[in-house]
């Protein structure tokens, strides 16, 4: 059909930052219409729920230790057994979380920028102009609910994991340093695992093969 256009909505959430790569509708070559959406940054309510979420977290920390019933510290052997403790905790923590995800910001987006282009799919005549601006506009909303959607999620994952390191035992500068290390207390040393274990898989699992497998070489 000519002037047909076609969409590519992501929509699995991603912790590598706050600022994210939108679904970008995208026209054949006989439409010429092109939309390319900007990355766009989370929103105050969202960064300040994030850090909220965060903050609880800590606060949990906080009474655990206070209350003397935190978990013996665990002490993995060697660094790369610290890593992949890590690595573990990561990803529990994503699967646990991976059922809720629905009820996080962005899908009402997503799903409007995808009705959005199948309207203007649906013309016999191709795009016209409102709805190359209608799809422009859904993109950058979807965008940012994306955006959101990211730091919300890694607010509440490193939150759960504060508390969970700190119910647990498991302390990533202190199982790092060794057992006898005491530079920061326990509780803030859950917030620092937390915030790691919050960041997800795959930051964690390229930090183990830079460890492992040391610097590029020089080209």
């Amino acid at each position: 059909m000519q002037g047909q256009v076609s969409t590519t909505v992501e929509v699995e959430s991603s912790r590598d930052g706050a600022a994210v790569e939108a679904a970008t509708p995208r026209a054949d070559q006989e439409s010429g219409l092109t939309v390319v959406a900007a990355s766009q940054q989370a929103g105050p309510g969202a960064v300040l729920a994030g850090f909220g979420l965060i903050a609880a977290g800590a606060v949990a920390a906080w009474a655990i230790w206070r209350s003397g019933i935190s978990a013996a510290k665990i002490q993995p052997k060697d660094s790369t057994a610290v890593f992949l403790t890590l690595l573990v905790f990561a990803a529990a923590v994503e699967r646990l979380l991976e059922p809720f995800s629905r009820w996080l910001p962005g899908r009402a987006a997503e799903a409007a920028l995808a009705r959005t282009v199948a309207e203007a799919d649906a013309r016999t005549d191709g795009p016209t102009d409102a709805d190359r601006e209608a799809v422009a506009a859904a993109t950058a909303t979807a965008a940012r609910a994306k955006a959101n959607r990211t730091i919300v999620a890694w607010g509440l994952a490193s939150g759960l994991a504060t508390v969970a390191s700190s119910a647990g035992g498991f302390y990533i500068l202190h199982a790092v340093a060794g057992g006898d290390w005491n530079g920061v207390a326990i509780w803030i040393d859950a917030i620092v695992t937390g915030v790691m274990v919050g960041s997800g898989t795959k930051p964690l699992h390229d930090l183990i093969n830079r460890a492992q497998n040391g610097p590029p070489s020089a080209a």
